[in-house]
């Protein structure tokens, strides 16, 4: 059995032999092939008497200088060729290379630097935990297979997607950032306006997650009465009050078209400061209500119940005329066509001529009256003081029917020679006033 020697022995008594083998043949000469290997001494063969020693010879593992270059077993397994301290035979799987050896610190060099039959693992190139993403490409945990860009996030203090985010996307997260995850009751957590009462907006989202959407907005139906804010819903949190709703007498816009109890008989309509409550009795008509001017028009202005008192159409004095149909004093019952003439200076029967057929009138226009001492007020040729005529008739009314005949009177008196002057008086005063 041969016993081996570390490397620098190996040189040292590889020299030491040679010196003795000289010393020993001294007859011998430098130039003389003692083993016919081809190589004398002088040409570099380092031991003349083994043939299979020279230079260029194949290095064995045999603790021997074979090839003669001072440099004992190198190129073998036994030899540590790289001078990494391990040799094949220990373990290095690339004994040229003074970084590659058992327990080598990996490099990504495409090399299996450690030789354990793996290239590059622990190095940022290499699928360490076997998930498809190295470092390099992205990993950022290579010893989690279920961590690499892209993973599926979990709840657990990990960033498994390697976003630079633990738990994102997971309900243990607040993935909007508004301060509320789903496990705390975020209902989008997508959407940073929206987490529990959060302000609802009008936007077709639960914002407040409380089920609901759009609750309490204008475009919601708060009320359930089938009209939210912009639909004209002027209280939506009353369901009585909506567009068309029936007004009713409440100081409220229940039909939420800006009026107040329009419609009812609480407010005026018509704007004439009166309502029907008041007294209106046509609240549609702002020339209708208590007090107002009655004209001619059918309606009943004033609201009192009748229509068209006081004007020319209806019959104020109840006596069956109007002024339209010939009343000239409708204030007075007795007072309109085909009345009775009273003799009181007024037109009682409206045609005209006041007092006519009575003592005060001047029926026969000889200018007078029966009150002024006409006696017969049919006749032109009567009155008082009128000249007697031949006619059988009082014509002055003084009581006595006189008649002139030549110069002498009826009655036998003379007429004192002045019966040819009287007639011609008479004649002048026939017509007076």
């Amino acid at each position: 059995m041969q016993l081996a020697l570390p490397q620098g022995m190996y040189r040292s008594a590889h020299l030491l032999a040679l010196f003795v083998a000289l010393l020993c043949s001294a007859p011998l000469h430098a130039s003389t092939d003692v083993d016919g290997d081809g190589w004398t001494v002088a040409e570099g063969d380092c031991d003349d008497t083994a043939p299979n020693i020279h230079p260029g010879a194949t290095e064995t593992e045999n603790g021997v200088d074979d090839d003669c270059d001072f440099v004992v077993d190198e190129g073998t397994s036994v030899y540590d060729d790289d001078l990494d301290g391990w040799s094949e035979d220990d373990g290095d799987c690339d004994d040229a290379n003074g970084l590659t050896y058992p327990d080598a610190t990996e490099w990504v060099d495409g090399q299996d630097n450690d030789c354990d039959g793996v290239i590059d693992e622990g190095t940022e190139v290499y699928d360490d935990d076997g998930d498809g993403w190295s470092e390099q490409a992205g990993d950022c945990d290579d010893a989690a297979a279920d961590t690499y860009p892209g993973a599926a996030e979990v709840a657990d203090g990990f960033d498994q997607d390697c976003n630079g985010l633990a738990d994102d996307r997971t309900e243990a997260y607040d993935d909007d950032g508004d301060g509320w995850s789903e496990d705390a009751g975020d209902c989008d957590d997508g959407n940073v306006w929206t987490y529990p009462d959060g302000v609802e907006l009008a936007d077709g989202e639960d914002n407040d997650c409380d089920g609901v959407v759009d609750n309490d907005t204008d475009v919601y139906d708060d009320d359930g009465d089938g009209y939210a804010e912009s639909d004209g819903d002027c209280d939506d949190a009353d369901p009585a009050k909506l567009p068309g709703a029936e007004e009713v007498a409440n100081d409220v816009d229940d039909d939420c078209d800006g009026v107040v109890d329009e419609g009812t008989d609480w407010r005026d309509d018509d704007g004439d400061g009166w309502t029907e409550e008041a007294g209106d009795c046509d609240d549609a008509d702002g020339w209708v209500y208590p007090g107002a001017w009655e004209t001619a028009d059918g309606v009943d202005e004033d609201c009192d119940g009748t229509i068209d008192e006081g004007t020319e159409v209806y019959d104020d004095d109840g006596d069956g005329f109007s002024e339209a149909t010939g009343d000239c004093d409708d204030r007075d019952p007795e007072t309109h066509p085909g009345a009775t003439e009273r003799g009181n200076h007024l037109d009682d029967d409206c045609d005209g001529v006041v007092d006519e057929g009575t003592e005060l009138y001047d029926d026969d226009g000889d200018g007078q009256s029966e009150v002024d001492g006409d006696c017969d007020d049919s006749d032109r040729d009567t009155w008082s003081g009128a000249p007697e005529l031949d006619d059988g008739v009082d014509n002055d009314c003084d009581g006595e029917a006189e008649a002139y005949v030549g110069w002498a009177c009826a009655s036998g008196r003379s007429a004192l020679g002045l019966g040819w002057v009287l007639p011609l008086f008479a004649v002048g005063r026939r017509r007076r006033a």
